[in-house]
C-alpha cells in the first residue's frame, strides 16, 4: 500500500506540469502575436483629414488685423500618437532675413477653407507684434 501513494501522486503531478508548460507557451505565443501586427493600408483620403503639405508653407493670418499675413508655417510638432501639437511659424524679418521661429499651439489656430473650398486658411487670434514678441521656438536635436 505504501507504493501506491507515490505512484498516485506522480500521476497527478504529470498533468499539472503539462498544464503549466502549456500556459507558459500560450503566454509566449500571445506576446509574440501582439508585437507582430500587420500593416493596414488606405486607398483614399479619409473624410475629415488633410495632408501635412496642406499646412506647410501656408501663411498664417491675423484674425485681429483684418486677415493680414503674419508668418509662414515651416514645420509641424506632432506627438507620439500622431496628433498635431503645434505649428512652427516664421515671423518677423524681411525676405527671410531676421526671421525667428515661434510655435503656436494647434488649439490656438482656426482652420477654414477658402471661398473655393480648395485650400486651408489658417488664422490665429494674435497680432503680428504679439507674435514677433513671443519667445523663440528652439528645436531639439532629434
Amino acid at each position: 500500500m505504501k507504493m501506491i501513494k507515490p505512484a498516485f501522486l506522480g500521476t497527478l503531478m504529470v498533468p499539472a506540469f503539462m498544464f503549466a508548460a502549456t500556459a507558459v507557451n500560450a503566454n509566449e505565443h500571445t506576446e509574440t502575436a501582439t508585437t507582430t501586427m500587420e500593416a493596414t493600408y488606405l486607398t483614399s483620403q479619409p473624410e475629415g483629414t488633410f495632408h501635412a503639405d496642406s499646412l506647410m508653407g501656408n501663411d498664417v493670418k491675423s484674425s485681429v488685423e483684418d486677415d493680414e499675413d503674419i508668418g509662414t508655417i515651416s514645420d509641424l510638432i506632432i506627438n507620439e500618437d500622431g496628433q498635431i501639437q503645434a505649428v512652427v511659424v516664421g515671423v518677423g524679418g524681411f525676405l527671410g532675413m531676421g526671421e525667428k521661429d515661434i510655435a503656436i499651439e494647434w488649439d490656438s489656430l482656426e482652420l477654414t477653407k477658402d471661398h473655393d473650398d480648395e485650400e486651408y486658411v489658417i488664422r490665429v487670434n494674435a497680432s503680428q507684434d504679439a507674435l514677433e514678441e513671443a519667445e523663440e521656438y528652439e528645436r531639439d536635436n532629434d
